[in-house]
């Protein structure tokens, strides 16, 4: 055991004193022994652990993507890339995406701030460095977290490695952390104490949050920050070994979003526009709005937290594998000019160093071409999902009657998530979220406002409140769609003979059709003719409602159903010149009633009852356990559709499975048939024999133990 530590010391050791003496970039660093006592010094150690982040960016979404049920490997697969993906186990260190010593580099550098950084330094009566120390002890809790996800169970090492003396002494077996374990030993190392502590503000006083240029473009520094609030709610979510443990990552969640300007962002796709010219209306067009820009560090209104790359290799680490492998090859360019200052006269002069010295600064781009041997393309699995959508748009102006109308097999993000090219005839579709024709995004995201809001749901959904995880999917949450509390215990909603629901109350009258139970209590919420969305509450606890469930407030109007942006736009208030416009909820809503035509666009298709009966769950019947699970498995194809191909799925899919069995479905089976089914023409097969159908996969993942790596089994000698 020991010698395993010893040897991702040694790595880590030797990582670190390359990294400090070696690149000399935007992100040079000195992690030498010696107190951290002012900004200057920090910044240095900070952007240091950030060029450290670097080396494991791109590997947590490859890793992430090509285990998972949405990729699948071509002919040009490189042999180490396909044994992964494969379940094959290849050792670490048999590849450059399997190196734990990377992860362990960024815990060392990180184990070196916190040792040595003086939290007690004080500036204007503030301590100033307290931001960034708390800063640091998220990214090593993250770190930590990714080596739970991939390796399972894996030495916990605070201190600083320096030299091998260090950890003669280190008791591996009582130092190990994996899911059941991680939350409660970081919340002992003092994480919590600073889930309220604000960013570090970088920069001058006019740009007080601060914006590092990595040879083409400014990113802001705010996004080269972890939240401790999403990493904790990640962490219980992970571990769920309780509803108390989903209450609290939904908490976290809920949170965080709350503290937000704005807690979701706005950019979602239009996948059609119905245009009117004069008095004759004409067909739906297909237009794609500017959600997939996300990956852009101009584009960031949705993004948390990403880790940034250089536009050439002068410059820094250059983040290219991902767009690689999907299928766009890369090239740089780079140049340099004289960097100028203003002198007192107003006129400029061409900057010296200490020796006097000319100082040049370099800029540089980098370009993608297409190119057909990718190495991992979308799999028929992931167009099974966009094919079972539906997107309801309303043609003509905005009235009364209006009549919806329909594109089958269809979800908006399809066009950003996907190139479909052809090579001789053949198809060739790229996975096109880290590039794009010839324009390459230069970050990778950690975390989008997004995707936090569907780990919302997910853990809504397991703490026990499934109607209310729904809604975030469908129509967004706020005060005017959120489900009250209501003294009557009635029945679930009945279908007619053609399978659409029957309301069994409304915003008008009282009556209530139906019968009484004595557990389960339902609200309806009238959606006109399409609607048919109802919410449960259990009254044993009604305290949630001022927790995680507390979406009363005007931050929340804003929202919108995440499902909408891929199947129909939040909301049609207005004609605008020749063409229907869309708009959030606003205060001027207050006492409206949804109809129609105002403001759910997918209810048809994505309605609550209708969506659990495809499951072969039935209100009011099926256990609420059932309901949860068929839930669950939705929000697995909305993660599908709004994260696919970022990195997050093959860990979402074995939480996920482990969440099932846990509650007494069998996730591993679940697991293994989602992923074997990865190549099949409908992702449904339970059996061999299906073209696309992988048994020898499914055989693989029947053993959790393939779900993780392993670390590294040393030579002792």
């Amino acid at each position: 055991m020991k010698n395993i530590v010893k040897n991702i010391a040694i790595a880590s050791v030797v990582a670190t004193g390359l990294l400090a003496t070696s690149c000399e970039d935007m992100m040079t660093v000195d992690t030498g022994d010696k107190a951290y006592v002012n900004a200057q010094d920090t910044l240095y150690s900070y952007l240091g652990i950030m060029r450290a982040m670097q080396d494991v960016a791109e590997r947590q979404v490859i890793l992430g993507e090509i285990r998972g049920d949405l990729v699948v490997s071509t002919d040009y697969t490189t042999d180490t890339l396909y044994a992964i993906s494969n379940f094959d186990n290849p050792q670490d260190q048999s590849c450059s995406m399997l190196q734990v010593s990377d992860y362990y580099n960024v815990i060392n550098n990180c184990n070196f701030y916190i040792h040595n950084a003086d939290t007690s330094a004080v500036k204007s009566n503030i301590k100033y460095m307290v931001p960034e120390y708390a800063q640091v002890k998220a990214i090593r809790a993250w770190a930590y977290l990714q080596l739970v996800k991939n390796y399972k169970e894996v030495p916990f090492i605070t201190k600083p490695i320096s030299n091998l003396g260090i950890i003669e002494n280190f008791d591996y077996a009582n130092n190990l952390v994996n899911k059941d374990n991680l939350v409660d030993k970081l919340i002992e190392d003092g994480l919590l104490d600073f889930v309220d502590t604000q960013y570090p503000q970088y920069g001058s006083a006019s740009d007080v949050i601060g914006k590092w240029n990595n040879g083409y473009t400014d990113i802001e520094a705010r996004l080269m920050f972890v939240p401790i609030r999403i990493v904790l709610g990640d962490l219980y979510l992970l571990r769920g070994a309780s509803t108390s443990d989903y209450e609290k990552a939904a908490r976290y969640y809920y949170e965080y979003l709350k503290n937000q300007d704005t807690p979701m962002g706005t950019q979602y796709c239009v996948a059609a526009t119905s245009v009117r010219s004069g008095s004759n209306n004409y067909g739906a067009f297909k237009g794609w709005g500017t959600w997939a820009q996300t990956y852009s560090a101009s584009s960031n209104e949705d993004i948390i937290s990403l880790i940034p790359g250089s536009a050439n290799a002068g410059l820094g680490k250059m983040l290219t594998r991902v767009a690689d492998i999907f299928g766009y090859t890369p090239s740089s360019s780079q140049s340099s000019a004289n960097s100028t200052e203003t002198q007192d006269d107003g006129t400029s002069k061409n900057k010296t160093d200490a020796n006097g010295n000319e100082i040049y600064e370099s800029s540089g781009a980098i370009t993608v071409t297409r190119n057909y041997r990718r190495q991992y393309g979308p799999s028929n699995a992931y167009q099974d999902v966009v094919n079972k959508q539906t997107y309801v748009y309303y043609p003509g102006t905005l009235s009364n009657n209006m009549i919806p109308s329909y594109i089958q097999n269809c979800d908006a993000r399809l066009g950003k998530s996907i190139e479909d090219l052809s090579y001789e005839g053949d198809p060739y579709p790229l996975c096109s979220k880290a590039a794009r024709g010839n324009s390459f995004f230069y970050t990778i995201p950690t975390y989008r406002k997004s995707l936090i809001w569907l780990r919302l749901a997910e853990a809504i959904n397991r703490a026990g409140y499934p109607e209310f995880a729904f809604a975030i999917l469908k129509d967004g949450i706020n005060q005017y769609t959120l489900p009250e509390v209501v003294d009557d215990y009635y029945t679930q909603n009945r279908l007619d003979e053609n399978g659409d629901s029957i309301p069994i109350w409304n915003r008008d009258s009282t009556q209530i059709r139906g019968y009484e139970q004595d557990t389960i209590r339902f609200k309806r919420l009238d959606y006109g003719t399409y609607g048919a969305m109802y919410y449960v509450t259990d009254s044993t606890r009604l305290s949630q409602f001022n927790t995680f469930l507390n979406f009363k407030d005007e931050i929340w109007n804003s929202t919108y159903g995440i499902h909408a942006k891929g199947t129909g736009l939040p909301r049609y208030s207005s004609v605008g010149g020749n063409s229907a416009t869309s708009t959030l909820w606003t205060s001027s809503d207050e006492g409206a009633v949804p109809t129609s035509i105002g403001g759910y666009r997918d209810s048809v298709y994505y309605d609550y009852s209708k969506q659990l009966l495809a499951q072969g769950v039935t209100l009011g019947v099926s256990p609420q356990s059932d309901i949860i699970n068929a839930i669950e498995n939705l929000i697995v194809d909305e993660l599908a559709l709004e994260t696919a191909f970022e990195g997050n799925r093959f860990t979402d899919l074995v939480r996920i499975a482990e969440h099932k069995t846990a509650s007494g479905y069998d996730g591993t089976e679940w697991l293994a048939q989602k992923i074997a089914n990865r190549g099949t023409k409908a992702a449904i097969s339970t059996a061999a024999g299906v073209d696309g159908y992988d048994a020898s996969i499914y055989a693989k993942l029947k053993n959790t133990a393939n779900w993780y790596f392993a670390l590294p089994v040393w030579n002792t000698k």
